[in-house]
């Protein structure tokens, strides 16, 4: 059944006791999501680690809340989803590692060669800052209601942002973010991040970007300079966003590590990292190790 954290949620319902959980109570809450008086539970608080050595917070939601999620999910896609950007490969249709289609990271990654092989020799690799943490509710609410008319869906979504999170046992509200952990995360992000595939595409920048893991392309360092310059302002002042300068860089795409590829030569032939390649044995030996 996988991790714990993922089987059993903040009220202690695991999937297996869902459904005798839920039918007797459908009916109060179908009512309260017409009524729009549906108010969803607070998200437990899971941190696991990153490949990069950080922390990654996750919300993980009620099971009812995550089945309203995903229903969220399935009639905003269709709505979104088709405008989004052929550059844009993380969490869509059609791009996903369920579909026949290559994996969408490895399509990114062949997106990447292709555009060096144009000639393309400086990359613009922006790290954002905790983005799913720091998505401004206003911000992303703005975006989706270009879109969304229907007064009680745009309330739901907004409650979903504001629910806020259990922390051992304790309530902490969300003014901000978007937790990962809930099927709605992923395309909130993509219809926030839309603005900034836009915004490349009008400026007639190459760029590939899987979520909010991006990077831009230009034929010179300095041009590398100019765009870093200009896309770090417009993710802090159009989008409210945090750049995070430490780990954000120029560099020669002789040198890019993308998703865990690294592209060779002019031929940009696409190579697994080392670390990719450390992390996989890691994860290997956790799996094999005698309990």
């Amino acid at each position: 059944m996988g991790p714990a954290f993922l089987t059993r949620r903040p009220d202690g319902i695991t999937i297996t006791e869902f459904p005798e959980w839920f039918r007797p109570r459908w009916n109060t809450i179908r009512q309260q999501l017409l009524d729009g008086t549906y108010q969803p539970q607070p998200v437990r608080r899971v941190t696991i680690d990153k490949p990069d050595g950080g922390k990654r917070l996750l919300g993980i939601p009620n099971l009812i809340d995550r089945v309203i999620q995903q229903a969220i999910v399935q009639i905003l896609t269709p709505v979104f989803d088709p405008s989004f950007s052929e550059s844009s490969y993380g969490f869509r249709p059609k791009r996903s590692a369920r579909s026949l289609q290559p994996l969408s990271w490895k399509r990114a990654a062949k997106q990447v060669a292709r555009t060096i092989r144009r000639g393309y020799r400086y990359a613009v690799d922006m790290d954002l800052s905790k983005f799913f943490d720091r998505v401004g509710h206003d911000v992303l609410m703005a975006r989706v209601s270009k879109k969304v008319h229907d007064k009680a869906l745009l309330q739901l979504i907004g409650r979903y942002l504001r629910a806020g999170v259990m922390v051992d046992g304790q309530f902490q509200a969300t003014t901000e973010g978007t937790p990962q952990g809930g099927p709605a995360s992923p395309l909130l992000a993509n219809i926030l991040l839309d603005d900034l595939d836009k915004e490349l595409e009008q400026r007639g920048l190459p760029f590939v970007r899987y979520a909010d893991d991006f990077v831009i392309f230009t034929k010179s360092q300095r041009s590398a300079q100019r765009v870093f310059d200009s896309v770090h302002r417009y993710l802090t002042r159009k989008l409210h966003l945090v750049v995070n300068l430490e780990k954000s860089r120029i560099v020669p795409t002789a040198e890019l590590e993308y998703l865990g590829f690294k592209f060779v030569g002019l031929r940009a032939t696409i190579n697994v990292t080392s670390k990719s390649i450390e992390r996989f044995k890691h994860r290997i030996r956790e799996i094999t190790a005698p309990r």
